[in-house]
């Protein structure tokens, strides 16, 4: 999957609208990732936005969305609930499949992981992908001090700012995710 500039500035914007929000969290420490997916698949397009945590409420608001210049009023906001442990997920072609064994944090509500399974449960029929892109940011809480969890991202203080990878359990669940291999196909 791939990033772009168009993306970054969606994610950008959404965080800037959370910056703007004073009643966002009602938690200055609040430190999550936030991610955006556009995809073109069978000639029509889909555009997603996750956070990451919160279930059943997640952090991003429809109000948040305001002032997107990319594909403004397309977006939809997408929170599924993730299994319980490594077995049940589905794949962005809305196929089950049971991760490996031994993935740490499996069950971590990551945005990335949250637009995949999001767009898998669309129920799409896959003939003809154009293009699937996804961006993520890490939002951080003006009051954050401590973002140990989340890796190490670009910028000053306590801002908004692009992420360098996904975390480790989002690297070890989106293989299973996007592929069509079979598991025992998979390298453990």
């Amino acid at each position: 999957m791939t990033d772009s500039e168009d993306l970054r500035s969606v994610v950008g914007q959404i965080g800037a609208n959370l910056r703007k929000d004073k009643s966002l969290v009602g938690d200055p420490t609040a430190v999550f990732m936030m991610g955006v997916l556009e995809a073109k698949i069978n000639q029509h397009e889909y555009f997603l936005v996750a956070s990451s945590g919160r279930t059943p409420e997640p952090w991003i608001k429809d109000k948040h969305l305001d002032g997107i210049t990319y594909h403004p009023g397309k977006w939809t906001q997408v929170n599924p609930t993730l299994p319980a442990n490594n077995q049940g997920w589905l794949t962005v072609r809305g196929e089950k499949v049971n991760l490996g064994d031994g993935i740490a944090g499996v069950t971590r509500p990551c945005s990335a992981v949250k637009l995949l399974v999001g767009l898998g449960k669309m129920g799409l029929k896959w003939q003809n992908v154009d293009y699937l892109r996804m961006s993520e940011m890490v939002y951080v809480g003006a009051g954050a001090t401590d973002a140990g969890h989340m890796r190490t991202w670009h910028g000053q203080g306590a801002t908004n700012s692009w992420t360098a990878h996904s975390c480790d359990a989002c690297e070890a669940r989106i293989p299973y995710l996007i592929c069509d291999v079979p598991r025992n196909r998979f390298a453990d």
